[in-house]
């Protein structure tokens, strides 16, 4: 809880800071705030966790750099409202234990100590952890790197153009001990999401990594020749792949995960109707069918989730979803019911690609009286009926590749093909940055986003946000250039320049 004086005035303005000084500290170091509206304050914040003050007037503050601290701006609040500063604190992390203080490549070292949020860098010596995670602000664990060497470990935080390092006491590297990861077998080859895969092989004690499809997994090293791994939620059918200090190794034969059917919406509908179908296994889903062997069209939006269209010929009865080879049944019935009379039918769409801004036709047939159109899933306000066979619709900021569909009071149809949104890169969140630093990207059509690039770099890691926002860190091996992301098979490029700093 924060700290104050005595019979502080009632707030009588809003908060606001205009300096404050130092801009770095370690956490328990004081900072002088200066602004004004400090009467009344009841909270301060550095980088989002509460802190201790003292209200020296209105005018000033002192603080204390909290336990728990990140990087960030000051937040102070009173009755009135808040207000922050304009520039950032940085958080100087230090390094006050070690555990174990020896290892060899591959072993995972505990570092207890202050300021680790955002750490960006890990070393052993001169070299680069072969991995490392952040628990929290005061703790990270981190694998000994093969060609390491006996000295401090070091830990780097980044904060805008600020990096602070600290360093911890003495690690003792011995070499040896590990070997590059051999998988020679897993059983079982399929399986469900949450289940257990048992790997055979040698070199297991130096696995820093697993996935299954390229999905990251849980797992666990029962001994050098003998480790589990868990098929996690997000898991598509494919290889399996180790990463160690000393390489990698990938599975002869595929693992096919199985697919299982949860839940649908709605439960009931005519030919057209969007379902939406939630489980797992999805990736690779290549059949969706409504009561019989009708296939329908559908769109997988993740391993998770996937939207289908009914096929008009489709029955009550189970949904099946069928992924390499493998099929789920829902536990419980669709209801297909038979088309109303002039409900909305779409027959075609023109084009079937478009970006964000563009007109799309619609035919088909039952429009009149049409109150509602998505694209994507995303509400497509402007839209015009020529008459009942056919309606224009212009392509939402929020849309998404997807179905588009119309309503209308006797029901609502999803086009019989999936209308792909064309990506665009409007804006970049900074025009420059170094290896390692995140860059927000702006634009449209970025769901299903499925790489992000630097010219003449290699893939990035990303997280798409919503369809206008994505946010990427720049990847070692990045060059300076425009920024490039590919959907469906097309790819959009920045028109600013992003320079990537030494």
């Amino acid at each position: 809880m924060g700290c104050h004086k005595s019979n502080s005035p009632a707030a009588s303005s809003v908060p606001v800071i205009t300096s404050f000084t130092p801009t770095q500290g370690l956490t328990g170091s004081k900072i002088e705030v200066s602004g004004s509206g400090f009467d009344g304050t009841t909270t301060v914040s550095v980088g989002g966790v509460t802190a201790d003050w003292k209200r020296n007037n209105n005018n000033s503050l002192t603080v204390t750099v909290p336990d728990g601290a990140m990087s960030g701006v000051i937040g102070v609040v009173n009755s009135l409202g808040s207000g922050g500063s304009t520039t950032t604190f940085s958080v100087i992390p230090t390094v006050t234990a070690i555990s174990p203080t020896s290892g060899s490549p591959g072993t995972t070292v505990t570092l207890t100590g202050t300021g680790f949020t955002g750490s960006q860098v890990v070393k052993f010596g001169t070299g680069p952890a072969a991995n490392f995670y952040v628990n929290s602000a005061t703790q990270i664990q981190a694998v000994v790197p093969l060609g390491s060497s006996t000295g401090p470990i070091s830990v780097t935080t980044v904060n805008g153009s600020v990096s602070l390092t600290a360093t911890s006491p003495t690690f003792t590297y011995s070499g040896g001990g590990v070997t590059a990861p051999v998988l020679t077998s897993f059983t079982p080859a399929q399986a469900a999401v949450g289940d257990y895969v048992v790997l055979a092989g040698s070199g297991f004690t130096g696995v820093a990594g697993a996935s299954i499809g390229g999905v990251s997994a849980y797992f666990t090293v029962t001994s050098d020749t003998a480790m589990s791994i868990q098929v996690p939620a997000a898991a598509a059918s494919g290889f399996i792949q180790l990463t160690g200090v000393l390489g990698s190794a990938t599975s002869d034969t595929r693992f096919l995960v199985t697919p299982t059917l949860s839940s649908f919406s709605p439960a009931t509908g005519p030919s057209g109707t969007l379902v939406t179908l939630t489980g797992t296994g999805f990736s690779g889903a290549t059949s969706v069918t409504f009561g019989n062997a009708v296939e329908s069209k559908f769109i997988v939006i993740d391993s998770n989730t996937i939207k289908a269209n009914v096929k008009a010929g489709s029955a009550t009865g189970p949904i099946t979803v069928t992924t390499n080879g493998l099929t789920a049944a829902s536990s419980t019935s669709f209801t297909f019911v038979p088309d109303a009379v002039n409900a909305p039918v779409i027959t075609g769409l023109t084009p079937v690609k478009a970006a964000v801004g563009d007109t799309v036709t619609l035919t088909g047939s039952g429009f009149t009286g049409v109150s509602d159109v998505t694209v994507g899933g995303a509400d497509a306000p402007k839209f015009a009926v020529t008459d009942a066979a056919t309606l224009t619709v212009t392509v939402p900021s929020a849309a998404a590749t997807g179905f588009i569909t119309v309503t209308n009071a006797l029901g609502a149809t999803a086009s019989p093909v999936i209308f792909t949104v064309t990506p665009t890169v409007t804006g970049l969140s900074a025009l420059s940055g170094k290896v390692g630093s995140t860059l927000t990207l702006t634009g449209t059509g970025f769901i299903g986003a499925e790489s992000v690039t630097f010219t003449g770099g290699p893939a990035a890691n990303y997280v798409v946000v919503d369809a206008n926002t994505i946010t990427v860190t720049v990847p070692d091996g990045a060059t300076t250039g425009v920024v490039s992301v590919s959907a469906f098979g097309t790819t959009a490029s920045s028109s600013a320049v992003f320079t990537v700093l030494p």
